[in-house]
């Protein structure tokens, strides 16, 4: 899946535009990069299926960032993007992934410090030689130094939501072989880790010819940019996208002990190692064996390998050593939320604020998922950036809203809002028009510098309006963009539960917000949670797997989630929802 090279190819155009002062162009190639990032459609499929006209169906791709595109799946390079290079300096581009730091600041620091790289940036941050220039100061030093933190987990590991369908594509190209016995992801990829480094496959076959030819097909596929090592087990590559693959080809009687083993976490294969060993028994990769005679017992399916030490077959998400393994044994594993269990999304956009797709659109690919219901929440009128809504324009969407909803059948359309909440805690609609909503969704879409006591305050003071229903991606985090913004959440999880205002885990892949070492912390105090896409166009919705991977993760029940329950369930949580 090409989707995250091609957009960042229009990053860097972008970027590479801006040190240029061109105009209007910059802000261009970013729309369209944002929107080739965020479809869940393959682009060279896309451009496979359609050429250059399916391109420019894509919103914000024109016909000459389309011809760009082509140029660029075609032969692997844009002549364009190379010659714009060759106009800046090195050390600039070089510079502008950082967080925060524009072609300006970057032009100023490597004249008057002669910074060409990030280490150079790095040092003289913690030299304290920045704050002494012009636009700078301590707390711009600070903000460097977490930034090329960010940069840095941002280039070395993958957000899952972006790595999943590139995993997902690779086991089905191999599934499609007649020599593929049994196939299947493993590692952090399918623990559904948040960020993976690389991805891991497993696949059993028929003989050593066999094997052969999978390696080949494996090594030979045309988004290998490198091959780090080829063998009759194992072969190593590296795609274009700078994406690492691991193909183990495994014995079929020992399939689900690799499966098992190469899926993690090594914490977990740890501690059940230590339960096989209490009780006589050895278990590796390859099996689970009687100690005397070394005869082996399980090693087939994953199932047979738990069921032979003693334990209940464990889902991949909690297999963490986080408690998952005495909960096993004392017969106290939860029930898991399922993939299947979601009935609906509380959380989208469309083209009347920042979407791409119109209203229409949306409930038409909401209802071929077979949901019950879906809302349109279209941002509020402090957020300009995404084209919100002022007061009026909402009171009119909402009237159209329900036009829609009143000629729609099969599906329930909910209208809503993604409401702002100020720096004051207050919300950005008035409380006249926030109760003719059936949803609210609150959300930080500013300020995000606040102190910690100033964060918390603001959220708190949000949660205070009985108008509010779901608190919106609730950290603020943007893979390799922007950390957590510092708040109490605990105190404001606390403070969920007893308003009962609704957690979000924002499916959305750069977000992934809750992540699910906090959302397990606010089931622990009570708190009710939804999971949405934030979806701003139709392929978006498919990101729900993802925000149910991070609530398996957080142990979350489908009792947890609002959105598992049918439509007739919902004015149980929404104070003004109507059935």
């Amino acid at each position: 899946m090409k989707n995250p090279e091609v957009a960042r190819l229009l990053y860097g155009i972008a970027d590479l535009l801006e040190m240029q002062d061109a105009q209007f162009k910059p802000a261009a190639y970013r729309k369209a990069a944002r929107n080739v990032e965020t479809i869940s459609a393959d682009i060279e499929e896309v451009f496979n299926r359609g050429g250059k006209n399916a391109l420019m169906e894509i919103r914000g791709v024109g016909e000459g960032i389309a011809e760009k595109i082509e140029e660029f799946l075609r032969v692997g390079r844009l002549a364009y993007y190379d010659d714009l290079k060759k106009k800046v300096p090195g050390h600039v581009a070089g510079l502008m992934g950082v967080p925060g730091l524009g072609p300006k600041r970057i032009k100023l620091l490597h004249e008057k410090l002669r910074i060409k790289t990030i280490s150079d940036l790095e040092a003289a941050a913690k030299a304290h030689k920045i704050c002494a220039l012009p636009g700078f100061g301590e707390k711009s030093e600070e903000d460097i130094l977490r930034n090329i933190e960010i940069f840095r987990k941002g280039h070395e590991r993958m957000p899952l939501g972006y790595a999943v369908p590139v995993a997902n594509e690779i086991e089905q190209r191999l599934k499609s072989l007649n020599e593929a016995v049994r196939v299947s992801v493993a590692g952090s990829v399918r623990r559904r880790e948040e960020t993976i480094g690389d991805i891991d496959v497993l696949v059993s076959c028929k003989d050593g010819k066999a094997a052969a030819r999978i390696m080949d097909f494996f090594a030979g596929m045309p988004d290998v940019g490198r091959i780090l090592a080829k063998g009759e087990t194992k072969t190593s590559i590296v795609l274009n996208s700078g994406l690492q693959v691991d193909l183990r080809v495994i014995d079929n009687a020992s399939f689900g002990a690799a499966l098992q083993y190469f899926t993690g976490s090594k914490e977990h294969n740890i501690a059940i190692r230590g339960i096989a060993v209490m009780k006589g028994l050895k278990l590796n990769e390859y099996g689970v064996f009687r100690k005397g005679g070394g005869k082996r017992i399980a090693g087939r399916t994953e199932e047979e390998v738990y069921k032979a030490i003693g334990l209940p077959y464990l889902e991949p998400e909690i297999r963490e050593n986080n408690g998952e393994i005495e909960a096993a044994v004392k017969d106290k594993l939860p029930n898991l939320v399922g993939y299947g269990s979601i009935k609906g999304d509380f959380h989208c956009h469309t083209v009347r604020s920042d979407g791409r797709n119109m209203i229409g659109d949306m409930v038409s690919a909401a209802r071929k998922l077979n949901y019950e219901y879906v809302a349109i929440t279209d941002h509020s009128r402090s957020e300009r950036i995404a084209h919100g809504l002022a007061i009026d324009e909402m009171e009119q969407w909402l009237k159209e809203i329900r036009a829609v909803a009143a000629k729609t059948k099969g599906i329930r359309i909910l209208a809503g809002s993604e409401v702002d909440i100020l720096p004051s805690g207050e919300l950005d609609y008035p409380d006249d028009l926030l109760k003719k909503m059936d949803i609210v969704v609150g959300s930080v879409h500013s300020h995000f510098k606040l102190t910690k006591e100033e964060m918390t305050k603001r959220i708190l003071a949000a949660m205070e309006n009985r108008h509010l229903d779901i608190l919106g991606h609730p950290t603020g985090r943007r893979f390799g963009r922007r950390e957590p913004y510092d708040a109490d959440f605990m105190e404001i999880f606390a403070a969920a539960a007893e308003k009962k205002v609704m957690l979000e885990i924002n499916a959305y892949p750069d977000r992934s917000d809750l992540s699910d070492v906090l959302a397990r912390q606010a089931k622990s105090i009570g708190c009710r949670f939804v999971i949405d896409t934030d979806s701003h166009s139709t392929n978006d919705l498919a990101f729900m797997e993802l925000g149910v991977s991070i609530a398996k993760r957080a142990w979350l029940t489908a009792d947890d989630v609002v959105n598992t329950r049918p439509l007739e369930g919902l004015p149980r949580f929404f104070r003004r929802m109507k059935i």
